[in-house]
């Protein structure tokens, strides 16, 4: 018998044999297992995070949208909803809340900014940086408006199975329940609770440049 006959009885010889080591076996089974049940755990997790800081996301939003007629947000508030957020969501990482009230203007054929506060490092929303999120944004009539609310968390991983670590981010437009536009203030002891500053408000200092005339708007410096 040829060597090359030897060798092909051996290997159908092997791929018949039907015997096995269940200690060997029972460890590759169980790294499989213990494998899945790890990734299986950690989705679910990423998930469940997900879901969560959406959940909070619209519960701050619907805060926003039920303020009253003759009530205003401010800097305190908005801050405070930024504590809201962290409890609501457990997280462990620093997080940021930004909302903003935003206009339809026919004139100049845009949405554009009433007023806008973040918190953290992150600055509000403007005129010019509320175009990129144009398509986000519902149809809305000449004048009237909407609370926009951001919010950004990390999600790092609890095991290393692939997963990266990741932002979850929120934008959320809702629309003002008991009034057409939700007032802010400005608290500087002298500027009046409005719906709309103008967008080149610095709205750390309370100054504005661009001089304006309108009775709705309060330069504040």
């Amino acid at each position: 018998m040829s060597m090359l006959s030897r060798l092909r009885l051996r290997t159908l010889d092997w791929a018949r044999d039907s015997r096995g080591s269940m200690p060997v076996e029972g460890v590759i089974a169980s790294t499989w297992l213990i494998w899945w049940y790890i990734a299986s755990f950690q989705f679910f997790d990423a998930y469940r995070q997900k879901n969560i800081n959406l959940k909070a996301a619209y519960t701050i939003a619907d805060m926003v949208s039920r303020v009253q007629p003759d009530d205003a947000v401010d800097s305190d508030y908005i801050e405070g909803l930024n504590t809201l957020f962290d409890y609501l969501t457990f997280s462990r990482k620093p997080t940021w809340v930004r909302v903003s009230s935003v206009i339809w203007d026919d004139v100049d054929d845009r949405y554009e900014i009433a007023w806008s506060y973040a918190t953290g490092n992150v600055g509000g929303q403007t005129d010019s940086t509320i175009q990129n999120d144009a398509p986000r944004i519902p149809l809305m009539p000449s004048g009237d408006s909407v609370i926009l609310v951001e919010t950004n968390m990390a999600y790092e991983p609890i095991f290393n199975i692939g997963l990266r670590a990741r932002w979850y981010t929120t934008f959320i437009t809702t629309r003002p329940r008991f009034t057409s536009c939700v007032k802010y203030d400005l608290k500087d002891g002298v500027t009046l609770p409005a719906c709309i500053y103008d967008s080149d408000v610095d709205m750390s200092d309370n100054t504005s440049d661009d001089d304006t005339t309108d009775s709705t708007i309060d330069a504040g410096g």
